[in-house]
């Protein structure tokens, strides 16, 4: 049997390895390339014009290794939709799978679950100013009540692999925790977030988290199974070194041949 081609996923972070996690779980995108673009880390606080810029180098290195991107990043995710609304030229891969399509997955697949219930969607500065994701919601389920919630400095930590715990409200806010309390679903809209979702599980037990990136094995092309998980780590910047980065996905992931790609 011969191996599938890479998957190539990209992050800013170390947050989509939350989504490699999902494929791997699934038996997806055994053969993967992930991209950590730490050095165009925050995003969030860029301009339009300078996230565009990332989206367009994004297409442009995938289409070097793969012919399947995997956008798993929610600020560009929403900024390649905006773009492709606007029927702006861009660099196309043959398949690509953004958190935008993830989303809109996860509410096709739990219009039951979330059909009138109070849906709060976490994301990080960028994303929780946006109208895309509530907009998707109410487009599928009418009448439905959503909230969004900036958890900018909680994503920071995890990204940076920084010391945190619940105690600490200049992590978890008071405006994250009162949003948490207040409602009954809780749509984690950052890549990052569903690495403490158990934490948040502890600290919230009546909210029910759902991950956009546990629906992305769905959305990609079948392909060849490969007989053992491989995962080449690419690192940019100076944030996070690539050694760290792979320490944290061997933790994280638990499986599979993982090393730095140059």
């Amino acid at each position: 049997m011969t191996d599938s081609p890479p998957v190539f996923i990209a992050d800013s972070c170390i947050g989509g390895l939350s989504v490699v996690r999902s494929l791997w779980d699934a038996g997806e995108a055994g053969n993967a390339i992930f991209l950590a673009d730490y050095a165009i880390n925050p995003l969030g606080v860029k301009s339009d014009p300078e996230i565009a810029d990332v989206v367009e180098r994004w297409l442009r290195l995938a289409e070097k290794y793969s012919d399947t991107l995997v956008m798993a990043c929610n600020t560009l995710s929403v900024q390649h939709r905006k773009l492709l609304l606007s029927k702006a030229p861009l660099s196309r891969p043959e398949h690509v799978v953004s958190m935008v399509d993830c989303f809109k997955a996860l509410v096709g697949a739990e219009k039951s679950l979330l059909a009138n219930k109070g849906i709060l969607i976490v994301g990080t500065r960028y994303t929780a100013a946006e109208s895309l994701y509530p907009d998707i919601i109410r487009s599928a389920i009418p009448g439905a009540r959503t909230k969004t919630v900036a958890a900018t400095e909680l994503e920071r930590v995890i990204a940076r692999f920084e010391p945190w715990n619940s105690a600490d409200e200049s992590v978890l806010t008071r405006e994250l925790r009162l949003a948490l309390q207040d409602t009954d679903v809780a749509i984690l809209a950052c890549t990052c977030f569903p690495m403490v979702m158990a934490s948040l599980k502890s600290l919230f037990p009546h909210v029910t988290f759902l991950d956009p990136g546990a629906y992305c094995a769905g959305l990609l092309p079948k392909q060849t199974a490969t007989h053992n998980n491989r995962l080449r780590i690419k690192v940019t910047g100076d944030v996070v070194s690539a050694r760290h980065a792979v320490e944290f996905a061997e933790s994280h992931l638990g499986t599979g041949a993982i090393e730095c790609c140059t």
